[in-house]
């Protein structure tokens, strides 16, 4: 009969026979990187549940500036807006093993448990990529998701429940001149309500080929890629913002979207990138008695969503100018 696959006897023989005397796993160190971003991270992600696989939400547009008034004249009612209906479903994510009632109680090297740890570290893995190429990789496309406008996360066509045009996507390439001008759009940005929110900027998320020149831009005492002695205003005003940076958002990190390489993210901590969980990594071990083949299986599951809520609180640069 030919194996069903997952850890058997017929796949992988020595590790439940005495071929071999143990196994050189894989040591990553993924999350050990400068400034790694994981899904789970509330600065990056907006952490949120859901109790259904369903999330629906609207856009509110706040209660807008005061107006001036003489003494005695009448006072104007204020309208407060939603809007913009948007339903987000969940989606599961799935791995299951087989393993061989033999190879389950022969294996003398350690496999089994090393597959088990494998598991959930894949998990993670697997939530901190999907979670950020959908969001902040999507951001110039919106081919995962739109904001409830309809735009990309990036877009100089947002319109503000209250009718105001909204422009956060800026083109220029990572430089200090052109993260002030992105820094300068985040204060300057209008919220919902058709005002200028003066979002403060806090955080950089790039590719982790741009982690370098980054960093020297954000975090020098002087100006980088200058010959002037002139203070860093990053560094001097703002401190030491929180740089994101992940082997994901690079093409080689599985991130297709164009001008991946380039691509930063200028955030505040009042931005609408959400992740909400339905049920968190779940595992379990099926008995071989509840096997039509009497084999063991682990079976691990996940369901969760990252999504744009939202283009507020967030300036998202393409570097391609």
């Amino acid at each position: 009969m030919t194996p069903t696959g997952g850890f058997n006897a017929d796949l992988s023989p020595n590790a439940v026979h005495t071929g071999i005397d143990g196994f050189m796993w894989d040591k990553y160190q993924l999350r050990e990187n400068p400034e790694y971003v994981s899904a789970s991270d509330p600065f990056w992600f907006n952490q949120g549940s859901m109790v259904g696989n369903g999330y629906i939400f609207e856009e509110y547009s706040g209660v807008g500036a005061f107006q001036e008034g003489a003494d005695q004249e009448e006072i104007l009612n204020t309208d407060i807006i939603t809007g913009n209906t948007k339903t987000i479903i969940s989606k599961r994510w799935t791995k299951q093993i087989p393993i061989s009632f033999e190879a389950f109680k022969a294996d003398n090297k350690g496999l089994r448990a090393k597959i088990g740890g494998d598991v959930g570290a894949a998990a993670k893995r697997d939530q901190d990529k999907t979670s950020l190429i959908n969001t902040y990789g999507d951001a110039f496309a919106g081919s995962q998701d739109t904001t409830p406008d309809g735009q990309p996360m990036a877009s100089n066509s947002h319109v503000t429940i209250t009718g105001v045009t909204v422009d956060n996507l800026e083109t220029g390439v990572a430089s200090p001149d052109n993260v002030w001008t992105a820094v300068t759009a985040l204060a300057n940005q209008k919220d919902q309500s058709g005002d200028i929110g003066s979002y403060r900027f806090e955080g950089c998320l790039v590719p982790f080929l741009m982690y370098k020149s980054i960093k020297e831009i954000l975090n020098s005492s002087l100006i980088a890629d200058s010959a002037e002695n002139n203070l860093n205003i990053f560094d001097t005003d703002y401190g030491t913002v929180r740089i994101g940076a992940s082997v994901f958002l690079g093409s080689a990190g599985g991130n297709t979207a164009t001008n991946a390489n380039t691509s930063y993210h200028i955030m505040s901590s009042n931005h609408h990138v959400e992740r909400r969980t339905f049920y968190g990594l779940t595992t379990s071990l099926i008995p071989p008695e509840n096997t039509t083949n009497h084999c063991y299986a682990l079976r691990a599951l996940y369901n969760e969503k990252a999504f744009d809520g939202g283009w507020a609180g967030g300036i998202h640069a393409n570097g391609t100018v």
